[in-house]
């Protein structure tokens, strides 16, 4: 009794251990779980949003119709915990409080994640052979160091920080003892993770994939192991399938990208592992090293300083045991774990990928593998070589200080233990009081009782039944990486909240790999009324939108969109307006022909147009010198590929003034894959050539909110810094770009003059690069 008690008392320690840290911690959101959201803006309210907004709105269990309205959006693709928002969902039914408190249950599984990487962690050292004393006091510094900690703040469905150490001891103790529960629970496990988040569920199965492998290759007896080691791959992989076809079963929503871009814009460097990020020893690094120092967040793996300092060490010791061959000596002094080796290694494998390896060496690659481009963060693969290495160390650490034998020597031993799992405390401890600060600052938006007067007051202004959707301005959209309008964290999340507390849909989206066609429509909807929009087909009926309106700054394009609603309410932060149907969609063409009339007595003649001050600049290229088979207008228009620099105009020096603002607009042809996305940017470059310096103001060309089938109107304000200078209108592209580049009628002239033209070629009126039709 005495000797089971004593085995079982490091496990009671580090249970209560874990208990008490996560308490002291994160008191407040145990205490108080659905009256706090992690983050009030980004991804992550997006993410309680959509997961809230699925099990209290949504009609269906596969889809998310709270953005991206009317097409709303498949529920895998929009972080909103798909497996655990169904289930509450369905729950909800006979429960309400799986409604009222979804936050604070979500709230609650995360902060519990913690707690259960303490306990699993320890779980999974004694698994791996280290002393049950030893597992307890490093199981504490592997968690409290776990870099997924981060993620509560933005992205909360990749903060489960016990996945990677779960996932590793099952399938080591599979592969010690195949038994049939363990391969069904293996199955679930992966499963679950998948459904949780695809990204951590790839991650997870990734890892178990590489140790799979490499113990089969290292097996001498694997054909008389062979049935166990099937069972085994299809525990890990059968998920990803099964995922996968599920999703392509449930999606409904067609052309989304298959050119995804930013696969090497997260990419880990060894050094996110080895340097730390925070306190105590990061700002001193930073202060020390000038600030030279860059570590990807996306890619935060740092292992503690001594675990560091140990892999610098073993890098060092290995390659000098290679060099005076001495390989075999090394292997029986520290690599002399055989799980632990392979698992190590095996995270090495996956280490690789999340360095961008050989990716980066050959980004031809990429092309052959497409597969690969669908992961933006790759850095998020170094989760799993920080638990497997903390652990390797963990086992070193503890089989050096055990081994020695000279009683003065082990003093020093428990002194160095002591110092290296203090040093690991005190690096946690400012985690863990950085996260737990930053995710307890805001009030649960998404409770009522909680919501300011102001919105109170305005949310019980609105019918629901009046209005089929919420248009917010500033217009935002993310997600296609085609068609996109910046995304504004105040009309995000004002947006956000009336949309969940009523009901109605949002128009404007904050998600990831939409339909291109979808967000094409949508975006259209700021574009003016002179052009066709094909969202009125795909509406559902006539009903009157509900506007947001969030601050005071707006385009051209959204105030003539504002000023045509009626004022609901107002207050300092927001004013909700109401809309008809046929004032967002009416045809405006006649109101700018008639305007252009009454102003034509007073207009000047400049060149072959009309302007309201002559003398202003105004420059103005068709391109019909240019013939092509693709133009906005005409038989001419600017042609090239996408890739390298694009010069589009020159101006001397002397052609503008540093005291006025101008406007370009282009019309750039949006009608091949990838025609204007992907770090496509139009910019103006001022050279300064007494100094010898370049001044530079980019937009983005998919940013466009003037979209006329397949021509967006590219467009911005810039200003110049000295008069003297040179300036270039431009273009940029990746190098890797494939697609064609056309563009037509170029004008820039200054921001306060309007230009006009009638047009017989098209039976248009030009106004201001606009071609409004003539009745």
């Amino acid at each position: 009794m005495k000797k089971r008690f004593a085995n079982q008392l490091p496990f009671i320690i580090i249970t209560l251990a874990g208990m008490a840290i996560v308490a002291s911690f994160y008191g407040r959101v145990l205490l108080n779980p659905n009256e706090i959201i992690f983050s009030d803006s980004g991804d992550g309210i997006k993410n309680y949003f959509t997961y809230a907004y699925h099990i209290r709105h949504d009609s269906t269990f596969t889809s998310v119709e709270g953005m991206n309205y009317p097409y709303g959006e498949n529920y895998l693709y929009t972080d909103c915990h798909p497996i655990l928002a169904n289930t509450f969902k369905l729950l909800s039914a006979q429960a309400p409080f799986f409604t009222t408190h979804a936050v604070g249950i979500l709230n609650l599984l995360m902060i519990l994640s913690v707690f259960f990487t303490f306990v699993i962690t320890y779980l999974l050292l004694v698994e791996l052979k280290v002393n049950r004393w030893m597992s307890v006091f490093f199981s504490i510094s592997i968690t409290l160091l776990a870099p997924q900690i981060f993620r509560m703040g933005g992205h909360q469905a990749l903060s489960y920080s016990v996945a990677i150490p779960l996932s590793w001891l099952i399938t080591l103790k599979i592969l010690k003892n195949p038994r049939k529960i363990y391969l069904v629970l293996l199955f679930l496990n992966n499963i679950f993770w998948m459904f949780i988040h695809a990204y951590l569920g790839i991650i997870v199965i990734s890892f178990l994939f590489s140790i799979w492998l490499l113990r089969l290759l290292l097996d001498r007896q694997r054909r008389e192991k062979l049935i166990g080691y099937s069972m085994l791959v299809l525990a890990i992989v059968l998920p990803v399938i099964l995922f996968y076809a599920y999703a392509a079963l449930t999606d409904t929503h067609a052309g989304r990208t298959n050119n995804p871009s930013g696969f090497f814009l997260y990419n880990a460097e060894f050094d996110d592992v080895l340097i730390p990020h925070d306190k105590p020893f990061g700002p001193l690094l930073n202060r020390w090293t000038g600030g030279i120092i860059k570590l990807q967040w996306e890619a935060w793996g740092y292992m503690g300083l001594f675990n560091s300092l140990l892999f610098i060490a073993l890098v060092i010791m290995s390659l000098s045991a290679i060099f005076n061959k001495k390989t075999k000596a090394l292997l029986k002094t520290v690599f002399d774990n055989r799980a632990l080796n392979i698992s190590l290694f095996a995270s090495m494998v996956v280490l690789l990928f999340a360095l961008g390896i050989p990716f980066k060496q050959f980004p031809k690659l990429l092309d052959w593998l497409p597969i690969f481009k669908q992961f933006r963060a790759t850095g998020r693969f170094v989760w799993p070589f920080y638990f497997a290495f903390t652990s390797f160390a963990a086992y070193v650490f503890q089989t050096k200080i055990l081994g020695i034998k000279n009683k003065r020597k082990r003093v020093f031993g428990i002194l160095f233990l002591a110092l290296l799992l203090a040093t690991s405390y005190v690096e946690g401890f400012y985690y863990h009081k950085r996260v737990a600060e930053s995710i307890s600052k805001t009030p649960n938006l998404f409770n009522e009782d909680l919501l300011t007067e102001e919105f109170t007051e305005s949310i019980a202004r609105i019918n629901p039944d009046d209005y089929q959707a919420i248009i917010s301005f500033p217009f935002y959209y993310q997600g296609s990486e085609t068609y996109s309008r910046p995304r504004n964290d105040e009309a995000v999340r004002n947006s956000l909240i009336f949309s969940y507390h009523t009901g109605i849909p949002n128009v404007c989206a904050n998600l990831t790999r939409t339909s291109i066609e979808e967000s094409k429509r949508i975006v259209q909807i700021v574009t003016p009324n002179y052009y066709p929009k094909k969202i009125t087909n795909d509406l559902p009926g006539k009903k009157p939108f509900l506007i947001v309106k969030s601050g005071n700054s707006f385009t051209q394009y959204e105030q003539a969109i504002i000023a045509k609603g009626s004022p609901i309410y107002k207050n300092e932060s927001f004013e909700l307006l109401h809309i008809e149907f046929e004032d967002l969609f009416s045809d405006d063409r006649s109101k700018v022909i008639n305007d252009f009339q009454e102003k034509l007595p007073t207009l000047a003649r400049q060149d072959a147009f009309y302007v309201t001050r002559p003398g202003s600049v105004l420059y103005y290229n068709s391109f019909e010198n240019t013939r092509s088979d693709t133009t906005f207008r005409g038989r001419g228009s600017f042609k090239s590929i996408k890739k390298g620099k694009n010069i589009f105009v020159e101006f001397p020096p002397n052609t503008f003034r540093s005291d006025k603002e101008y406007h370009f607009s282009m019309w750039m042809f949006n009608g091949e894959p990838d025609a204007l996305n992907s770090w496509f940017r139009v910019i103006v470059e001022e050279f300064d050539e007494a100094n010898n310096t370049w001044h530079t103001t980019t937009f983005f060309p998919e940013q466009a909110e003037v979209i006329n089938d397949n021509w967006s109107l590219a467009e911005g304000v810039f200003s110049v810094k000295d008069p003297k200078n040179r300036v270039y209108l431009v273009s940029k592209g990746k190098d890797d770009s494939k697609a064609s580049l056309h563009v037509d009628d170029l004008l820039i002239k200054e921001i306060d003059v309007d230009v006009y033209k009638i047009d017989s070629l098209d039976n248009s009126l030009f106004f201001n690069n606009h071609r409004v039709g003539l009745r």
